[in-house]
């Protein structure tokens, strides 16, 4: 293992430990857990699916992350940029075996290829009413995950981690008053959840590069919506 991949392995394998010690910072306000959350919640998962570069090994941290463009047509968050994930079902056996199978549901990644580093605190999404636990995934080698759930899933998207801590790809985004997180990606942006959790990720990994955060990007209804997305279609 190279000196990059070395140092993010330690990074993120130090990031787990802090968040099991109660270390780490509260997320945005809309995103905590509070009493109601907890008792009326359904939890859910979400990988962070880490691997070694394919564009850029000598940029650190030297990964790829992946993430998912979801269909216009479903109920929830219809046309974002996310991480893979999603509801626990009654046979999954906790948040590790939930965000694997949602994976391997999603873009096809096979559960033995991902060395599970660990979890991070549970997150609160009010607007799908998710109690959502990231897991932190390490692959080596995740193989060919070109297949994708069509009924939910548009395009799978892998990257470089250096792409999106670049600060001129960094924004605000606002829509209808409120704002989250943003990083500007092909084919769009990851904002909202993904975008807060993803810019506290970074700022507790140490990851994050300076970012001009009075920089708005007005988004407007038909791109949260995902309505200037080409329809999903089925698998050939």
């Amino acid at each position: 293992m190279d000196r990059h991949l070395a140092q993010a392995r330690s990074d993120l394998e130090r990031l787990v430990a802090r968040g099991a010690a109660g270390e780490l910072a509260q997320p945005p306000e809309v995103h905590r857990v509070d009493a109601q959350a907890r008792a009326e919640y359904r939890p859910a998962a979400v990988l962070l699916l880490l691997t070694p570069t394919a564009a850029r090994p000598d940029v650190f941290p030297g990964l790829d992350l992946y993430l998912v463009q979801r269909s216009p047509l479903l109920r929830h968050h219809p046309g974002q940029i996310a991480l893979p994930g999603g509801r626990a079902d009654a046979g999954d056996t906790g948040p590790a075996a939930t965000a694997l199978r949602e994976a391997h549901e999603e873009i096809g990644l096979v559960p033995g290829r991902v060395d599970v580093i660990g979890t991070l605190p549970e997150v609160a999404v009010p607007i799908s009413r998710f109690l959502v636990t990231p897991v932190v995934g390490w692959a080596a080698d995740p193989g060919d995950l070109a297949r994708v759930e069509a009924g939910e899933v548009l395009h799978t998207l892998r990257l470089p981690v250096s792409d999106l801590l670049d600060p001129a790809g960094r924004s605000t985004v606002t829509i209808h008053g409120h704002g989250s997180a943003g990083f500007a990606v092909q084919g769009g942006w990851v904002w909202g959840f993904t975008g807060n959790l993803l810019d506290g990720v970074f700022d507790e990994l140490g990851w994050t590069r300076p970012w001009d955060r009075s920089r708005e990007y007005a988004m407007s209804m038909a791109e949260a919506r995902g309505d200037t997305l080409p329809p999903a279609t089925p698998e050939g």
